[in-house]
């Protein structure tokens, strides 16, 4: 089985093949980006025909803006279907990808903290649970876009006079050319979304030096992240065994201060937990589904589109 796997958020597309290890990017998408459906498919195809891979029988996408609506999921399918000349494409959110490479297709909770945040809960036995997320408006607390836009707010309220000076408007100013009308200049950027999610690591290196309104975002995001840990083991249900739970994503790198303040509450609040670092990437998750030829225990999430046969 010849699988093309697909990794795509609103900072990146990467497209790997199955045949090997180089993985082609284009840029992300992001949800105000009006049709998304259309710019997601041509934004995969672009990388494609760019990427020069050898034929395929079957594309995995996960996707942090994969569509919920049937009609919807079935166009987009058939776009990359037609794109790839491939017989079938598998759609699922990037939650499901990336716990398949970060629990090696085994059941455990997964966290991956990137632009947004994905949280998938699989018990040993019975059905997936997707937790948290929910989107830049509403949710993916503890995320890159959170930590950014959090940190942002501090920046515009100290230049308001109503909040502490912080060293995060230094950060600011070098990485935005300046403070002056920054919240107009975001607004209108084409891809805000992925530009308050790039302000994260400065946010979080800030912390690092003791900025006090930059450790209290930095706090806050490990303990949102902690409440999705601990409310994915109480949907695994394990009582017997410690439950295994693998975080990734790039703020969630080893070294990384939010994994470093995350380890550290996990350690103390939810000792019975068995903490990994993930084991592979959402787009690892990809192939190993498609390879594995069955969504198996992701089965409920994940749809799949099949080239229709005959003329």
């Amino acid at each position: 089985m010849r699988v093309l796997g697909v990794d795509g958020g609103q900072s990146g597309i990467r497209l790997r093949h199955s045949s090997g290890d180089r993985v082609v990017e284009v840029e992300g998408v992001s949800r105000l980006e009006g049709d998304t459906v259309a710019t997601v498919a041509a934004a995969i195809a672009e990388g494609w025909q760019a990427s020069g891979f050898q034929p395929i029988d079957r594309v995995v996408l996960g996707l942090s803006t994969a569509p919920t609506d049937a009609d919807p999921r079935g166009r987009l399918c058939a776009l990359v279907g037609q794109a790839t000349d491939a017989a079938d494409v598998w759609l699922a959110d990037d939650a499901v990808t990336t716990h398949a490479a970060a629990l090696s297709l085994g059941w455990g909770v997964s966290v991956v903290a990137g632009t947004g945040v994905a949280c998938l809960a699989v018990p040993e036995d019975g059905e997936p649970h997707l937790i948290g997320g929910h989107g830049y408006l509403l949710g993916d607390e503890g995320g890159a876009f959170w930590i950014g836009r959090e940190g942002l707010r501090a920046v515009l309220r100290a230049l308001d006079g109503r909040g502490a000076p912080t060293a995060l408007s230094i950060a600011a100013a070098e990485r935005f050319d300046g403070l002056d009308d920054l919240g107009d200049r975001l607004h209108s950027v084409r891809r805000p979304v992925n530009d308050i999610a790039q302000f994260a690591r400065d946010v979080l290196a800030v912390a690092d030096d003791g900025d006090a309104s930059a450790v209290a975002i930095a706090d806050q995001a490990a303990d949102e992240l902690v409440l999705l840990v601990r409310a994915g083991v109480a949907a695994v249900g394990a009582a017997d065994q410690p439950v295994p739970v693998a975080l990734g994503g790039r703020l969630l790198d080893e070294a990384s201060p939010l994994r470093r303040r995350l380890d550290r509450r996990l350690r103390t609040d939810l000792p019975g937990v068995a903490v990994r670092t993930a084991d592979g990437s959402s787009l690892d998750g990809a192939l190993a589904l498609g390879c594995a030829g069955d969504a198996g225990r992701y089965r409920g999430l994940v749809y799949i589109w099949q080239r229709p046969i005959g003329p």
